[in-house]
């Protein structure tokens, strides 16, 4: 399948967890491709220096952190075309889940899950006055339904329920929406992460979360995806 995209140059894209891994690869191609990134991270200064990215502090784990977030980007930019939440965390994924700890259950939720629907509610409605916005959720196939087994139990189930959100918010805006919602998962990436003997580069999931967010008005929404291609939930 190939995905219809337009060019994104010159639109702005708001990208969370971006100072390293998945995020920053992703910098990059959005960048080369012409976009104005607006990179959220905890730490400003972790961030390393790229032409056309404005580093801004967020912690998606917090409601004030993330209104201020998206405010600043507006206020700075002038609008939002699109929105990558891409940050998250993972916590004992060894650790059984009946031995799960309530604190790395409810840890892995706000940042995963709660941190991706936080940044959608504040920038859907933005986008929505302005008649365009593209919002990638970066979820993972640990998530999916149809290949649900142990292990990484926290953050199966925020990404369950991260996919879910995708679904629910699609639906609600309609299929013939300005704003178009969809999911992939990056494969196994060599990240802090993922670890050195994964099989992918931060580069190929990136080129993929950058088409995304590139979609076209002829495009899907509501969507998973895999290496490009649509994938089972």
């Amino acid at each position: 399948m190939t995905l219809p995209i337009d060019p994104i140059a010159g639109k702005v894209i708001l990208l969370t967890g971006a100072n390293r891994g998945i995020g920053l690869a992703t910098a990059k191609e959005l960048v080369a491709r012409g976009a104005k990134v607006v990179a959220g991270v905890r730490e400003p200064s972790r961030m390393p220096a790229l032409k056309d990215v404005l580093v801004l502090p967020l912690d998606v784990a917090n409601a004030e952190s993330s209104r201020t977030f998206v405010e600043s980007a507006e206020q700075r930019e002038g609008r939002i075309d699109g929105l990558i939440n891409n940050a998250a965390i993972l916590l004992n994924p060894r650790s059984p889940v009946l031995d799960m700890t309530e604190s790395d259950l409810l840890s892995t939720l706000e940042v995963d899950l709660g941190g991706p629907i936080r940044m959608t509610q504040l920038v859907v409605p933005r986008m929505l006055a302005k008649g365009y916005g593209r919002v990638v959720n970066v979820s993972s196939g640990l998530g999916a339904i149809s290949d649900m087994a142990g292990g990484y139990a926290a953050y199966r189930m925020a990404k369950l329920a991260l996919n879910g959100f995708t679904k629910i918010l699609a639906a609600e805006l309609g299929p013939n929406s300005p704003v178009k919602v969809n999911s992939l998962c990056p494969g196994w990436v060599r990240t802090d992460m993922g670890g050195a003997e994964a099989n992918r580069d931060p580069a190929e999931p990136a080129r993929e979360i950058a088409d995304l967010v590139a979609i076209s008005a002829d495009g899907p929404t509501g969507g998973f995806f895999r290496r490009g291609e649509p994938a089972d939930w």
